[in-house]
This record gives C-alpha cells, sequence and structure tokens, in this order.
C-alpha cells in the first residue's frame, strides 16, 4: 500500500504544483468530445489496445504496454469511427465500425465486426450486412450478407480462430431495416481470419439474451415478454430441453442469469430482494447447490461492479451521494487491491476496467465530478500505478466546480436525492439557478450521477448553479421508486421537480428570482411541463428534443415499433386520453409565463421534430413566439461540434438574457 500511495502523491504533487486558472474557461473547453476515450488490455498484457479521438475522427491504436509505444492501429474512413474494440486473442482484435451518413450527424453503429492483427495485417470485415461485397483475389468470398446486429457471447478458450455470437435478425419495413429484437435470435460460430460462419441454433424467444461458457456451451437465456415481464431458462447440454431457471436450479424465479465464472462453476445473477427492492447481485454455485448474496447494505441500485480472478463480482460502486463502493462477502485480493486503490483514490471513482489473464496488471479508471476520466497501470507484484492517459485532457480539475450531494423529503413524504453544483467563477452571494432535468425516465441508467457532466460545469462555469434531481420514477433507488413515476410523467414527477426548486431557494443556495428550468428528452417535456405547472418560478423553459404531446409517443415515435414498446408506453403512460391531454405541455401554452427555448434535430425518430414544431406554433399564436434551433441533420441529440458549440452559445445567451449569469 505505501508504494501505491507514494507514487500517487508524487503525481498529485505534481498536478497541484501548476498554477490554477482563475478566469472561466471558453466554451470550446464543454462541446469538444473527449480525445483520449479508453483502453483495454491483451491477455498477456503486453499491449493496449486504445480509442483515440483526432480531427473528428476515432482511431484504433495498439500500444506497447510498457514503452506505450504505438505498434499498430486503424485509421478510418472520413466519414466512420471506431465504436468498439475487443481482443480476441495476444494477436488479434475484433472492432466495430460507426458510419457516418449523410443523413446524421453522428456516427450510426452498423453491427459490422472487423478483425485485425496487432500490426494490422490481415485485416477483414468478417461479419455485417456488406460483409459478402469483399472480394479475395480474383475470386468472390464465400462470406455472406448479415442483416442483423451481432453480440460475442464467449471469445473460446481452446480455438483462436473463432468466436461464438448470438444474432440479432433486423426486421424490415418498407425499405428499411430495423433492430426490433422482435425475431428469434441465432446462435453462430464465426472465424475471426476469414469471416466464415455456422449456424450452431435458434433461441425461441424473440430478443432473447443468451450466456455461454468458455467452451462455447450455451445453457441460459433470458427473456423479455410484449407486457415487459423477464423469464430465465437453463439446460443441462445443447440436447436437453430447456427449463424454468428457478426450477431446474430450486432459486427465486425473480432472479436473472448475467454471466458465468471462468470455471464455469459459478452461475452469476442479478436481482432485487423484496425486503429492500434495490439491485443486488448473486452466486449459485453448481457444486453445492447454494445461493449466495455477494453484495449486501448498498442503499441504492448497483451500477456496476469488478469481477476477481475467478470472474465473480467482487466490488460494486453505488451512488446514493457521492459514489460509494460495496465489496463482495467473497474474499478475494481483487478486493484487497482495491481496497488500497480506493484509498490512494479518496474522493474519486477508481475501478478496475481491465486485467491480463494472469491478474498481474491491471488498467484502472479513475474519475470524479471534477474529473473527466483517467487511466493507470496497477502492477500487482509491485504495487506501483502509472498514470497513463486522461479524457478530455485539456481540462483542469481544479477549474470545476464541485457537485454537493443533496436530499430531502417531500410533502408527501417521498425522500428524494440529487446534486446541488455551486459556480466558482461568480460574485454573487445567491446564484441564478438552472434546474437541470435528467432524460428517460424509467430505463436503466436514467438517472443523475455524481459524476464529471459537461453541460453541469459549463452552465456553472458561466456563474450557474445547477440543480439536478433524481425525481421518483428515476432508475437505481429501486423499484418502488421507479413505479411511483408510473403514470405520473406530469403530475407527481413535475411536483418533485417543483418542490427540489423550492428547496435550494428556501436553503438560501440561489436567487429565487432567477430561475430557469433546461432538459433533454424526457427532460425537454418536464421542463416545459414545469413551466405549466410552475408558471411564476421559472424566468425561462429551455426543451431540449422534448415531448410536448404524449400522443405522439404512441403515433411518432419509434417505440411502438420496438419489442414490447407499446405495452411498455401503456404500462407508464396509460391510455387514458383525457390524462394524457392534460399532461402535455402542448394544451396549455396558456399558462407559460416562461420565456421558451426550443432545440430539435429533424433526424430525431426516438421524439419526432413534430413536437418542438407543434410548440412553437402553439406558443406564436398565443404571442409568446419561443427562440427555435433546429439542426437539420441531428438525432435524437446534436453530435456534430460545431453545431454543438451554435447550440450551446444560443443556450448561454438564452440565459443571460433571463436571468443573468456571471
Amino acid at each position: 500500500m505505501k508504494v501505491v500511495y507514494s507514487c500517487l502523491v508524487i503525481l498529485c504533487f505534481l498536478f497541484l504544483s501548476i498554477k490554477p486558472a482563475l478566469s472561466s474557461l471558453p466554451l470550446d473547453d464543454f462541446v469538444k468530445h473527449g480525445d483520449y476515450l479508453d483502453l483495454k488490455l491483451s491477455p498477456d498484457g503486453k499491449h493496449l489496445a486504445a480509442r483515440v479521438r483526432a480531427d473528428n475522427r476515432v482511431f484504433m491504436v495498439i500500444l506497447e504496454t510498457n514503452s506505450m509505444k504505438p505498434v499498430g492501429g486503424l485509421k478510418p474512413d472520413k466519414r466512420d469511427i471506431i465504436h468498439s474494440v475487443n481482443w480476441v486473442s495476444n494477436e488479434r482484435v475484433v472492432f466495430e465500425y460507426a458510419e457516418k451518413t449523410h443523413n446524421f450527424d453522428q456516427p450510426i453503429p452498423t453491427g459490422e465486426l472487423y478483425a485485425a492483427n496487432i500490426d494490422n495485417s490481415h485485416r477483414l470485415m468478417i461479419y455485417g450486412y456488406r460483409a459478402g461485397d469483399a472480394k479475395v483475389g480474383s475470386r468472390i468470398s464465400n462470406r455472406e450478407d448479415n442483416f442483423a446486429t451481432q453480440e460475442i457471447l464467449s471469445y473460446l478458450e481452446h480455438d483462436k480462430k473463432h468466436i461464438l455470437i448470438i444474432e440479432y435478425p433486423w426486421s424490415k419495413e418498407g425499405n428499411t431495416y430495423y433492430d426490433a429484437r422482435k425475431r428469434e435470435p441465432i446462435i453462430s460460430k464465426l472465424n475471426v481470419f476469414n469471416g466464415k460462419k455456422r449456424k450452431v441454433e435458434v433461441l425461441p424467444h424473440p430478443g432473447a439474451v443468451a450466456f455461454a461458457n468458455r467452451k462455447g456451451e450455451v445453457k441460459f437465456m433470458s427473456w423479455r415478454t410484449k407486457e415487459g415481464d423477464y423469464f430465465s431458462a437453463y439446460r443441462q447440454n445443447s440436447d436437453a430441453p430447456w427449463q424454468d431457471l428457478g426450477t431446474a436450479l430450486g432459486i427465486s424465479d425473480s432472479l436473472s442469469p448475467v454471466k458465468l465464472s471462468k470455471n464455469g462453476q459459478q452461475l452469476i445473477l442479478l436481482g432485487r430482494p423484496p425486503e429492500t427492492g434495490i439491485l443486488t447481485y448473486y452466486q449459485y454455485d453448481f457444486g453445492s447447490a447454494t445461493l449466495t448474496t455477494l453484495f449486501t447494505g448498498h442503499k441504492t441500485d448497483i451500477e456496476s461492479y469488478t469481477s476477481n480472478e475467478a470472474g465473480v463480482p467482487a466490488v460494486a460502486l453505488t451512488f446514493p451521494g457521492a459514489s460509494e463502493y460495496v465489496y463482495s462477502s467473497v474474499e478475494s485480493r481483487t478486493v484487497d487491491i482495491h481496497k488500497m486503490l480506493a484509498e490512494a483514490f479518496a474522493g474519486q471513482t477508481a475501478m478496475i476496467s481491465s486485467r491480463s489473464a494472469d491478474g498481474s496488471k491491471l488498467l484502472v479508471h479513475v474519475s470524479s465530478d471534477i474529473n473527466p476520466g483517467e487511466y493507470y497501470l496497477f502492477q500487482r507484484d509491485t504495487l506501483k500505478a502509472k498514470f497513463l492517459w486522461a479524457n478530455a485532457s485539456w481540462i483542469d480539475p481544479r477549474t470545476l466546480s464541485k457537485m454537493m450531494p443533496v436530499q430531502f423529503n417531500t410533502d408527501d413524504d417521498v425522500t428524494l436525492n440529487g446534486y446541488l453544483t455551486l459556480p466558482k467563477h461568480t460574485t454573487a452571494k445567491k446564484p441564478p439557478l438552472v434546474v437541470m432535468i435528467h432524460g428517460g425516465p424509467h430505463q436503466p441508467g436514467t438517472r443523475d450521477y455524481w459524476e464529471y457532466n459537461p453541460e453541469v460545469q459549463l452552465m456553472a462555469n458561466e456563474g450557474y448553479a445547477v440543480l439536478q434531481v433524481n425525481y421518483r420514477g428515476s432508475y437505481g433507488y429501486g423499484d418502488e421508486f421507479r413505479k411511483k413515476g408510473y403514470r405520473e410523467w406530469g403530475g407527481k414527477m413535475i411536483d418533485d421537480i417543483t418542490f427540489a426548486a423550492n428547496w435550494a431557494i428556501d436553503k438560501g443556495y440561489v436567487d429565487g428570482n432567477s430561475v430557469c428550468v433546461y432538459g433533454a428528452s424526457y427532460g425537454g417535456y418536464a421542463a416545459l411541463m414545469s413551466a405549466v405547472k410552475a408558471p411564476d418560478l421559472y424566468k425561462c423553459a429551455i426543451g431540449y428534443v422534448g415531448i410536448y404531446d404524449l400522443n405522439f409517443m404512441f403515433t411518432e415515435s419509434d417505440i411502438p415499433n420496438s419489442w414490447g414498446g407499446k405495452e411498455y408506453l401503456q404500462r407508464v403512460l396509460g391510455s387514458d386520453p383525457q390524462q394524457l391531454r392534460a399532461f402535455s405541455p402542448l394544451y396549455h401554452v396558456d399558462k407559460i409565463k416562461a420565456n421558451v427555448m426550443l432545440i430539435h434535430g429533424s433526424k430525431d425518430t426516438r421524439v419526432p421534430e413534430v413536437n418542438s414544431e407543434a410548440l412553437y406554433n402553439a406558443l406564436k399564436k398565443q404571442g409568446k413566439t419561443p427562440l427555435y434551433l433546429k439542426y437539420k441533420q441531428a438525432g435524437h441529440g446534436v453530435y456534430d461540434e460545431q453545431n454543438r458549440k451554435e447550440l450551446y452559445q444560443g443556450l448561454l445567451n438564452f440565459l443571460a438574457r433571463n436571468i443573468k449569469g456571471a
């Protein structure tokens, strides 16, 4: 421990010796995409696969671990980026492109899979809808086109030529293909050198998720019905019939399989104990037929975990306020090492993101509310950590504003959690407030976290306080809390946001006469609905790709076309026409006193542009013409950096006109 700590202290001392900036930062610092994105160790630990952004493109670079010298890499075509990279062996990687088309400003993953050696030799598209177009010498390749999305199930421990994949066939509507997960998935073995594929079997449920061991045996699967119910099944071998998982293993039907340990003797499951409803992980041991709860005592859902040497979750990450760790009930060296790292990187989030096969080298990702993310290489034998690189390398964390976890109870005694960020660069005793509402609202990961958020830091940099609240319905606080938001999109969920804003004002943190509300997707909807329900509270409201008529979710959005999409909307919104109208800002523009800004992408299929167009026209008829920024090539959010710069400059100008920042 002393070696790790002393090494890190030296790094911190060198960093803190730089004179801190005293003035606010330029807009570019917050709208640029990150430069150093992610790293993965090769199985032998001798090389790193990295994704690096430059000139608005994402490259793949293969680095020698000890020297950090490049030994190979790949520069995609001008319109494409490297979307993901994974090691198949010590010498070969597989990677995916995201394609930049003329229709969208953001590159779109197409499910195509490529493979190459670390020196960039023997590069080939091995899977995808264009895989059959390639030629080998003077002959046409016998690879086939694959109109499906693939996911890797197993790297096949004793087979260096193949991987096991699951294919999700696309659905065709008109001339367009969609990955709607409406068809039965296919298990296939794929050659990573020539792209030849052999079908192994077809799973019996649309969109099913399969779990394979290192030998490629598929013994577990899970699936979701249209009604949103989850089921899991188990079989002893490929010739045996599928059985209900709970019946086959004698465990609760509410538990879902996640993965197998490296030796295949432990099954890792995910579930919510009925007494708490908080998401946690379990281990079922086949030898002893026993079920063990791996993590207990945490107050919010587990968001991610690090496995130990055996492939069993050992360290879990939760966010009751700032990040907190939960350690597995199964002791391991990984737990001991992580406790050292947690102490060395106190006040930040440190998680092991990748390791060599023998566990001697670990990649550690470190981040926080003011740290966009850094990678360190940790040597297990020497207990030394070496800094490798930082994402958004131009950001000096000391110039950013800390996020303060907050908690309060509503009038109907529901406990809400959130974050208040107070600006550094201001002389105001009570700064103006931006209430920033997250999207979602009920899907996994849709909540606010204690983490670096460029939008939050941009507004704080301009002198605004930023309040984020995880209103009822948000994910991460258990099933009961999430379901409290069902059919309350324009009701109690909005009341929670209003309550949070008034709480910050009553506590004296902010100027109650200078408040704006802002959000994207559901957050955009909630921003305008907040302006409807609390017209005297907000001076301005900003809706970014927002929903403004809930009926459009059924008639215009792509959600009803996905598996279980219509049933999901019925569950969370209902079908009462009176309530849908009552909860739609479009029909209540007469109540809005705030000045309004709308932002939308013309290629948005999740929340089509008709939402903003309809609200714009309705407000205009009321003599309240909003500022409207439209981006013709953007989808559900603006990606192009130049457009992002224009968008956020426009947003800052709008805020300054209405609530006056620094």
